[in-house]
């Protein structure tokens, strides 16, 4: 299998956990804040992302994915709490929407593929920093980019990099990926919450 199959592949995957995931929203919504199970509006768009990004922190225990789609639909997905939640700190999943115009998710795309994405491996590991105390630092940190659309096709992760500033930039991961962490985070601030809910 080539590699943009197996990315269109995974994207497939992602898609139909995400539309599984939005038709059960929908039929069972009861949650502590919503007794009465009523319905919630999440409009998952049609068709496979063209851009995915996922930000995780696993001893923080978040997880954050966008979804940007090829006719400009935007889903953004906030998950907290998932290390060690509690009936007093439950864990919560927020849904968020958002729209492009085609132009603008066309001229995203040509960015990314003459961002120098593509030459990027696929895999890089932050090796910590030493302190004068002799341990090394590492963050929590895993990221990954996927770009399919088109004749352009890479996937990159990023573990392990430090943030000076409560993770709004990442100056040391491999270029450009500390540029292209900060242009999504914008995109996805920019989405509007449309439903919160406790996972079970």
């Amino acid at each position: 299998m080539t590699s943009k199959m197996k990315l269109y592949a995974g994207f497939l995957v992602l898609g139909v956990v995400l539309i599984s995931g939005g038709a059960w929203l929908l039929y069972d919504s009861t949650t502590e804040d919503n007794p009465e199970g009523n319905p919630a509006t999440i409009n998952i768009p049609q068709g496979n992302p063209v851009i995915y990004e996922q930000v995780r922190y696993l001893m923080r225990g978040e997880n954050y994915e966008l979804y940007i789609y090829e006719n400009g639909g935007i889903l953004y997905i906030e998950e907290k709490g998932l290390r060690i939640p509690s009936p007093e700190r439950p864990a919560t999943r927020t849904w968020s929407t958002g729209n492009f115009t085609v132009e603008q998710v066309n001229n995203l795309l040509a960015y990314f593929e003459n961002s120098g994405l593509d030459k990027l491996e696929d895999y890089y590991n932050f090796p910590g920093e030493k302190e004068a105390s002799g341990t090394i630092r590492r963050s929590d940190l895993d990221y990954t980019v996927t770009v399919a659309s088109g004749n352009f096709s890479k996937s990159v992760t990023a573990s392990g990099y430090l943030t000076p500033d409560n993770g709004e930039t990442y100056p040391d991961m491999p270029s450009p990926l500390n540029v292209i962490y900060g242009r999504l985070r914008t995109i996805a601030m920019t989405t509007q919450e449309v439903y919160r809910e406790n996972i079970k």
